[in-house]
């Protein structure tokens, strides 16, 4: 997957150049100082997102240099830095990055500036003698590229000491960067980049092997080996390492990174690689592309050094267009003054994106999008229902969504949304129960074979006949199991109304949402009458009725928890005005 990503990457850098990463590279936060050849500083640039809209001013002209000065001038990580007391974060002699505290604090000094620049001056001697894989990187590079211009590091050196600690216009009181850089020709930097990331971008050099003076070895990026995890070598080969690379690939594949980052630093974590078109797109939460006709999607996040995959997957063929389109209905037929708000939703809905927003709203009260990769220890919800809910159904409906994998999603919602409307009736919220019996039967019905019957119809006319039989002059027998259930979640709902409460305990409702036989149920029935009979009138007639018919009534199947459910929360019929 990630060769074949990589390929995708390498033909859009040989199209663009490297303007593909630099136009979208956002520097750290911090004041920003360019040198000219003279020796002159350039006007401060302050660089800072706005976290809120994840935008950063560019308008600088002075933007653009800074951001290829700033991405050649990176540290791999700070496990690998130049300078071994990691109080300068920058990785040659024409960059100086230090945090502003360091500078207020005192942990800058001379002899810090000294150390960084004699490593510098000599990095085979200074820095890689110890190891032998690194040094031998090393000096093949410097066999090609040519040793470090010592007397140019001596001037940036001399120019450092003398200005960094007097540069009185600069806030130093922010918890950011102060950067410097000396202005070089472009291929001077890029060469003093890759004379810092060749001996460091391999995740271990005790992995490396060397093959006619060509080094391979396995990248750092989003790999974890070292002597600590003997568990992730391969031991079924005399190499350890699952996969190596040579300096130029190994570079290809840092500058993918990079660029990985760059969208993830802008908060766009779905990253979508088209392997037709030859293009990869990221995209924030809530945004996917019209179609992609085959590739791969990934899933990304903001590491502390770099981009890290969270999850990959191939995309045979995604579409964000539904065929055929999603009908979210008012299928219970509910009071169109309650909760206007409801009524908003309702609608045809053509793309994937809309209908999971609708799911997120109206299942999960807008907790599943924020949820969806976040460690179960992480996540703030506190209702036990909703969590275990998002935690069962997030990878079915994220594929669904944003990967256009239909299989298993439907019967994912039968499960979780049978669970969220009993939560919601737990907790009091009976208008939102009936709305979120409306998306699930909606979903039934989109989801349902060819030739079933019409949800619509079928409620409307149990509904309706549970309504004449409780207003009639004498009792008329249940004839339905439909009928039967949706009796039991009304009659239960008048009994619970009876209390005289200031808290109504909803928790008087759980019998009988989890019911498991007809038994449990009429035994919890005859519980509750004997508690609330006192309030009943003796010539409660439609009570009478509705008690007599489900008493009278033994169910086939198994325990209708959402027919009990939908009784319960609609209009009680024993209130209901009758119509003459």
């Amino acid at each position: 997957m990630l060769k074949e990503c990589m390929e995708v990457f390498r033909h859009e850098l040989e199209r663009k150049g490297e303007r593909l990463i630099l136009d979208s590279y956002i520097p750290a936060d911090g004041t920003y100082l360019v040198v000219d050849r003279e020796g002159r500083m350039k006007p401060p640039v302050d660089i800072r997102m706005d976290k809120k809209t994840r935008k950063l001013d560019k308008s600088n002209p002075l933007f653009p240099d800074i951001c290829f000065y700033d991405y050649q001038s990176q540290l791999i990580s700070m496990n690998k830095p130049v300078d071994g007391k990691k109080v300068i974060h920058s990785n040659s002699y024409l960059s100086f990055w230090v945090k502003k505290d360091s500078i207020v604090s005192g942990k800058l000094t001379e002899s810090v500036i000294d150390g960084y620049y004699e490593i510098l001056k000599n990095p085979g001697e200074q820095k890689y003698k110890k190891s032998k894989e690194a040094s031998r990187i090393y000096e093949l590079f410097e066999e090609a590229e040519g040793p470090v211009d010592t007397e140019a590091a001596e001037q940036k050196k001399q120019w450092i000491k003398e200005h960094i600690f007097s540069l009185d216009d600069i806030d130093m009181s922010r918890k950011d960067y102060l950067k410097i850089f000396f202005e070089a020709d472009k291929e001077c930097y890029i060469k003093e980049g890759r004379r810092y990331f060749l001996p460091n971008i391999y995740n271990s050099n005790d992995y490396n092997a060397e093959i006619e003076d060509v080094v391979y070895g396995l990248p750092d990026n989003n790999a974890g080996m070292n002597a600590k995890k003997p568990f992730l070598s391969v031991k079924s080969r005399k190499f350890p390492a699952p996969y190596v690379l040579d300096g130029n690939d190994v570079m290809l594949q840092k500058q993918f990174f990079d660029y990985l980052m760059n969208f993830a630093a802008a908060g766009c974590y779905h990253i979508y690689v088209d392997t037709e078109l030859k293009k990869i797109e990221g995209y924030p939460n809530g945004k996917a592309p019209e179609s992609v006709e085959s590739g791969y999607y990934l899933r990304i996040k903001k590491g502390k050094n770099e981009a890290e995959i969270q999850s990959q997957d191939n995309l045979p063929g995604y579409s964000q267009k539904l065929e055929p389109a999603f009908t979210f209905c008012d299928i219970i037929q509910t009071e169109p003054h309650k909760h206007p708000e409801y009524r908003e939703l309702y609608g045809t809905y053509h793309n994937r994106l809309e209908v999971g927003r609708v799911i997120n709203e109206v299942f999960f009260s807008n907790w599943l999008a924020g949820n969806y990769s976040i460690d179960p220890g992480d996540m703030s919800v506190t209702d036990g229902i909703l969590k275990q809910s998002i935690l069962l159904s997030r990878d079915a409906l994220f594929d669904w969504v944003y990967k256009g994998i239909d299989r298993g999603v439907g019967k994912v919602l039968e499960k979780v949304s049978l669970d969220l409307i009993k939560g919601a009736l737990l907790n009091g919220y009976r208008e939102r129960a009936l709305w979120q019996l409306n998306l699930r039967w909606s979903f039934r019905e989109y989801f349902a074979e060819e030739g079933e019957n019409n949800m619509a119809e079928v409620i409307s006319e149990f509904r309706e006949s549970v309504e004449r039989k409780v207003f009639a002059d004498k009792t008329t027998p249940i004839e339905s199991d439909e009928e039967y259930y949706y009796a039991v979640g009304q009659l239960v709902g008048y009994l619970l109304s009876l209390s005289k409460a200031k808290e109504k305990n909803q928790a008087l409702l759980n019998p009988f949402m989890n019911a498991k036989t007809d038994t449990m149920i009429k035994n919890r029935i005859t519980q509750i009458y004997k508690k609330y009979n006192y309030a009943i009138p003796d010539y409660a007639r439609r009570f009478k009725n509705l008690l007599a018919m489900v008493e009278g009534y033994i169910p086939d199947g198994e325990v209708d928890q959402q027919k009990i459910m939908l009784g319960y929360a609609c209009d009680n019929v024993i209130y209901k005005k009758e119509d003459k």
